[in-house]
């Protein structure tokens, strides 16, 4: 039976609107996928079925462009995440995600246009993909206006982040690095024993407790403390037992001994600070100062490289 020509039309109409291949749930599992290939295999078929909403669309696209920046291919990921914003521009995580990445290029003023998008919009989204809780976009921003060298309005964000969220712990540790870079010593400790109070790992915050402990009792207390020395001593010694082969914290800690009188302790902390790096100038003359007779390698930078595992840079 021969169909009349207008309805022949409009079913090669209703063909063409349809996708060619629907997204199926193996392919909406694959886009929450933690592997790179299937992530972008899976969400690639979902942003592309035109019969999905344009809310799962944008949030497959988001998904897409966080695996392809994995991969390295950032400019691919800027067009996902422009693509992701333009289906629903009332996503916070999509301008969030797509201002990082303005960051991590280099356009930072893009970036903080983003991410004020975001927080109007809102400043803890909730990520629909898979992966824990929320994302924090004043900290976001405020790492924005740091890489802008604005402190004032980066201190301002990470308060603010730290208000929506009192257990940021990254928020909070990059809060004291601004605070020591404002010689904001006694504020800086306060957030950095928070830090380890919410996790004793991060070895990173013991090694900045040691030094603005070290910067309180030599510049910045009225009086003499000898508790911040010890303080700044007993962080340095932690991060020596985490990571034995740290050259700075070893260096750090012979300077609080050679201010604690301790000079045996403090020239075997700088020899080893000196083995581990050989071109640190300041450890080497720090180390002849109490030890004049120290001959240091004549070569160091050669000496230093031949040492080097082949394979490592």
């Amino acid at each position: 039976m021969r169909l009349p020509i207008r309805l022949i039309a409009l079913c090669l109409l209703v063909a063409a609107a349809a996708p060619a291949f629907a997204a199926a749930q193996k392919d909406h599992d694959d886009c929450n996928s933690t592997d790179v290939e299937r992530n972008i295999a899976g969400c690639t078929r979902v942003a592309e079925d035109t019969s999905e909403s344009d809310k799962v669309r944008a949030i497959a696209y988001v998904g897409r462009a966080l695996a392809l920046d994995r991969k390295g291919e950032r400019d691919r990921a800027m067009a996902d995440l422009t693509a992701a914003i333009r289906l629903n521009p009332n996503d916070s995580l999509a301008f969030s995600d797509r201002g990082i990445l303005w960051r991590e290029t280099g356009d930072v003023d893009r970036a903080i246009a983003d991410f004020t998008e975001a927080l109007r919009l809102s400043p803890l989204p909730h990520s629909d993909l898979a992966g824990p809780g929320h994302v924090n976009v004043y900290a976001n921003r405020a790492l924005a206006w740091w890489a802008k060298g604005d402190l004032d309005h980066a201190l301002a964000d990470f308060d603010a982040a730290l208000a929506q969220d009192p257990k940021d712990v990254e928020a909070r540790y990059h809060r004291a690095q601004i605070r020591m870079a404002r010689r904001d010593l006694v504020d800086a400790v306060a957030d950095l024993d928070a830090v380890i109070a919410l996790d004793p790992a991060i070895a990173d915050a013991h090694y900045l407790r040691g030094a603005a402990h070290y910067d309180l009792y030599m510049y910045a207390r009225p009086w003499l403390d000898p508790r911040d020395l010890d303080l700044a001593i007993a962080d340095f010694s932690d991060v020596i037992a985490r990571n034995p082969t740290r050259a700075a914290a070893y260096f750090a800690r012979g300077l609080a001994y050679t201010i604690a009188a301790d000079h045996p302790r403090a020239i075997a902390d700088l020899t080893r600070a000196v083995e581990l790096n050989p071109v640190d100038t300041d450890a080497v003359a720090a180390l002849k100062a109490l030890k004049p007779d120290y001959q240091p390698p004549r070569n160091p930078v050669a000496d230093w490289a031949d040492q080097t595992p082949k394979g490592e840079k």
